[in-house]
């Protein structure tokens, strides 16, 4: 197997790229430069279809549904393949929870944390399970306006953050009611939340893939 990383930014790149030779490791991961959606097709070139296993999302959370449906459109995942997002609450990622969550062919959970460092602001990892033989999987992905309005005032927040000073009550006014509009929308996802065991290590139950048989379309 291999492992594959986009960064927008080189100087983190090459961070990363001198790590990875450190650790012996660059036959097996590679880290490219630029926007994945420029990078996504160079992706489709490179490797066979319904190769990618894992796909983890990291980026702006209003772009990972666009990126999800290039890489599902042009056939790259595999029939198990588990699609992660991170801070998908905070900010947030409205379209991806929407379509793995709601509309699109897939069965997902999220784990509930603080972030980093904080004790207040919650947020989410997803993680979703694709399933290709699903009724929805012939389907389109489509938006409700709903959803795009509240994905519009996600970034809104996120370009405050870059440019001013968000405070933690304003990050947890955030999470709280994206939590209320993911609800509104039908967005409601089984939740883990983790915990330290007797040795002090993090632990997190995530529940299996389902094994129930896919209704047949109509």
């Amino acid at each position: 197997g291999k492992v594959i990383s986009m960064e927008v930014d080189p100087y983190h790149a090459a961070i990363a790229r001198n790590t990875i030779e450190w650790a012996g490791l660059s036959d097996y991961i590679e880290v490219w430069v630029g926007h994945s959606e420029n990078l996504i097709p160079r992706l489709c070139e490179r490797l066979p279809k319904k190769s990618i296993d894992i796909l983890f999302f990291d980026q702006q959370g209003t772009k990972m549904h666009l990126d999800l449906d290039k890489i599902v459109s042009a056939d790259m995942l595999s029939d198990t393949a588990i699609i992660m997002g991170d801070n998908v609450l905070r900010p947030g990622a409205p379209q991806l929870m929407y379509w793995t969550c709601v509309a699109g062919p897939y069965e997902t959970q999220v784990i509930s944390l603080k972030e980093f460092k904080e004790d207040i602001v919650e947020d989410w990892i997803s993680i979703s399970y694709f399933v290709p033989h699903s009724p929805k999987a012939s389907l389109p992905m489509v938006i409700p306006e709903a959803v795009e309005q509240l994905a519009h005032d996600t970034d809104g927040i996120r370009w405050q953050s870059v440019e001013q000073k968000v405070t933690m009550e304003q990050w947890d006014s955030h999470s709280q009611r994206m939590r209320r509009q993911f609800a509104a929308v039908g967005i409601c996802p089984p939740e883990a939340v983790p915990w330290q065991d007797e040795q002090g290590r993090s632990r997190v139950h995530i529940n299996p893939r389902s094994d129930r048989p896919v209704p047949p379309a109509g």
